[in-house]
């Protein structure tokens, strides 16, 4: 998945929301590790960090 590009909706959980003043926030998980958080304007998608191992 690239930066900016939407996740498969069938991959995403839904791991909490919260009602705001500004509405419904959503935070996701994707089955590929990247978080997306979901608000009545926005989407904000998170890659996850890769491991390294020593």
């Amino acid at each position: 998945m690239h930066p900016g590009h939407r996740h498969d909706p069938l991959a995403l959980t839904v791991v909490s929301s919260h009602r705001t003043s500004d509405g419904l926030v959503c935070y996701l998980r994707c089955a590929c590790g990247a978080w997306e958080v979901r608000t009545p304007g926005t989407v904000a998608a998170i890659q996850p960090r890769s491991r390294t191992v020593d």
